[in-house]
């Protein structure tokens, strides 16, 4: 078990994403997003299904996340989006994420949008290089204890624990930030409309995941 762990605590350290000048110069259809998009973020995940499906996609571009494509094809800009979003979308709801891109909107010109993308890929590389250095390193104090198997498991399952409350605790503190920023930028009718769409689109993502459940059991 420690070995599987190991290894992909090593794929993690050796991650990184394309710079922007890496991205795809030629605008893709949806299909091509997709896989493009699933097979580079595959090593972090491992449902590749999940990552980024056209349905995903369109509802994107519904809640105005992201831009209507351009005669059906994706440019660089909606990758570097896509690629955020696809990455947070498990840790921040689609109003937070939309914020998030209403802040770059107001404030970033087009031509901002390479360093954006940028500075989005440098804090991702060195925050889960960071998380997965500092895994190895409570594993490898286990490993030197010699445990039995069940002990084993019980260390690990409390590693996993501390891992979930770190990630509770930024994000309790990212969605107060973010809760504040919306507040400000804008109107409470705006924030009230965001507030419907984002319960929305909860409750279609839970009835989502309880259908798959039940076919998953049949």
């Amino acid at each position: 078990m420690y070995q599987e762990i190991y290894e992909y605590l090593k794929v993690l350290e050796e991650y990184s994403l394309p710079d922007y000048k890496e991205l795809p110069s030629i605008p893709l259809y949806m299909e091509q997003v997709v896989s493009y998009i699933s097979e580079t973020l595959e090593p972090l995940f491992d449902n590749k299904d999940q990552i980024l499906t056209p349905f995903m996609i369109n509802n994107y571009v519904k809640a105005k996340i992201i831009a209507p494509p351009d005669h059906k094809k994706y440019s660089k800009n909606h990758l570097g989006y896509l690629f955020a979003i696809s990455i947070l979308k498990n840790v921040a709801s689609i109003k937070d994420l939309a914020t998030l891109i209403a802040v770059d909107n107001k404030y970033f010109k087009p031509e901002d949008k390479q360093n954006l993308y940028n500075k989005f890929k440098t804090i991702q590389d060195e925050v889960v290089k960071n998380e997965a250095h500092k895994t190895k390193s409570r594993l490898d104090l286990l490993n030197k204890k010699k445990l039995d198997a069940d002990d084993e498991l019980s260390k690990l399952a409390f590693i996993a624990l501390r891992l979930y409350i770190e990630s509770e605790a930024s994000k309790l503190i990212a969605d107060s930030m973010i809760k504040r920023i919306s507040e400000t930028m804008f109107t409470p009718k705006e924030v009230e409309e965001k507030a419907r769409r984002d319960k929305e689109n909860e409750n279609k993502r839970i009835n989502d995941e309880a259908n798959k459940l039940k076919n998953a059991k049949k």
